[in-house]
């Protein structure tokens, strides 16, 4: 029989400006333009995957049949599919059941269905080892278990800025093919507790009004957000507030995170002395004053619909969020906010009423007035004075990164 009748192409699809093709080739999956390997010693062989049928455009399990199902069966992947019938079942689940039978975990859903799932994680690995999450001064045990995200949800933002898109099958082959990254987390307490850990943006002022009142309109799907947006937009409330950050310097470093990313390589072998021997040169600093909006940004925070995100420079690993602070002034410099982030080309960091600060952890306060809420990872956190603490690289994610080529059109609340 002829090589070529020995081949299958499986899919096409681009990785940037690049077209890819995926093969299947004597009973061994090819990805082309590069060396064929000869076996993955990386890949899972026994994952638990968890479909969230309530997110974004309320077809996960659809995502999962149409892209999933079959390539994993090709690559020799058991699945077993646990599909949630409630919010936090996932994050209950992974702290109460034996998961022995499993080397990885995965969703498919949005960044609230992600959320439940390294929160359970990291909770389990906690109780295992007898360590109290709710001190902050605890270092947070790393969870042994590697996990992947399938994008299925409104905007997908950790899937977009760790894969440098929401194709579902890109997704999935990044699962297949075993490579992995540290991708920090960043845990939230209040005074006696901790709230929850977040993988992309806590925002308070805009975005966390947007989350709290869109969720009454639900039944108007992801375009919930664009009718919230836009009501939040013209009312520019301004909600003042007190800021400290902990950080070396309060500049962001202007380079790129993306594939073999340096920065994240040499924060991931200093965390290990970081954590042993504090940091003399770390320091605190506060500010005061009136904001349209405060957004701690663990991740660039890119998406179809803001290509560049809030923080176009934030790294998956470096152990820092960038501190967005944007003041309150007028509807039309919020406008212009709006569309920076929703361009293809321009940022937001050179208008006069945004300053972005690097920093490892940082302290809200709220002071007179009708406070905001809080939108952490998408879901709407409702204690107002908080203290959030950047945990280094304490995920294991299956993806080989993003090359920082965006070529999706996007729009910000219809503007």
């Amino acid at each position: 029989m002829s090589e070529i009748n020995n081949s299958v192409l499986l899919s096409t699809f681009l990785n940037g400006k690049k077209k890819v093709k995926i093969i299947f080739h004597k009973a061994v999956l090819v990805w082309d333009n590069e060396k064929p390997p000869l076996e993955f010693h990386k890949r899972p062989k026994h994952l638990l995957l968890f479909v969230n049928p309530f997110g974004g455009k309320q077809n996960a399990m659809q995502i999962y049949e149409k892209y999933g199902k079959d390539l994993f069966a090709i690559a020799g992947v058991e699945v077993t599919v646990n599909v949630s019938q409630r919010k936090d079942q996932i994050r209950d689940f992974l702290i109460t059941h034996n998961l022995d039978t499993f080397d990885s975990v995965a969703c498919v859903g949005g960044d609230g269905t992600v959320s439940e799932l390294f929160n359970g994680l990291v909770v389990r690995e906690c109780r295992a080892n007898g360590i109290n999450p709710n001190d902050i001064h605890q270092v947070l045990p790393k969870p042994k278990i590697p996990i992947g995200i399938i994008p299925g949800g409104s905007t997908d933002t950790i899937a977009y800025c760790l894969h440098g898109t929401t194709d579902p099958t890109t997704a999935v082959l990044q699962i297949i093919f075993g490579d992995t990254l540290g991708l920090d987390l960043v845990s939230v307490y209040d005074e006696h507790n901790l709230l929850r850990l977040y993988a992309s943006v806590l925002s308070y002022g805009y975005l966390g009004d947007v989350a709290y009142h869109s969720d009454q309109y639900r039944w108007m799907g992801p375009h919930r957000y664009d009718y919230s947006g836009f009501k939040k937009l013209v009312l520019n409330k301004g909600y003042q507030g007190e800021i400290a950050i902990y950080t070396d310097k309060k500049e962001t470093e202007q380079e790129d995170c993306k594939s073999n990313c340096q920065i994240c390589d040499r924060a991931k072998l200093n965390h290990e002395r970081a954590t042993c021997k504090p940091n003399l040169i770390f320091r605190w600093e506060t500010f005061r004053g009136k904001f349209f909006m405060v957004s701690g940004a663990n991740i660039s925070c890119a998406c179809s619909r803001s290509p560049k995100g809030i923080a176009p420079y934030c790294h998956l690993g470096d152990g820092k969020v960038n501190l967005v602070l944007v003041k309150h002034t007028s509807v039309f410099n919020n406008l212009r906010l709006l569309l920076r982030l929703s361009s293809q080309d321009a940022s937001v960091d050179d208008l006069p009423f945004v300053e972005t600060f690097s920093a490892r952890e940082f302290c809200f306060r709220a002071d007179n007035g009708s406070p905001s809420k809080w939108n952490c990872d998408g879901e709407v956190q409702h204690q107002t004075n908080i203290r959030a603490k950047v945990r280094c690289q304490l995920l294991t994610i299956f993806s080989r990164g993003s090359e920082k080529v965006r070529d999706n059109k996007g729009r910000c609340c219809n503007i």
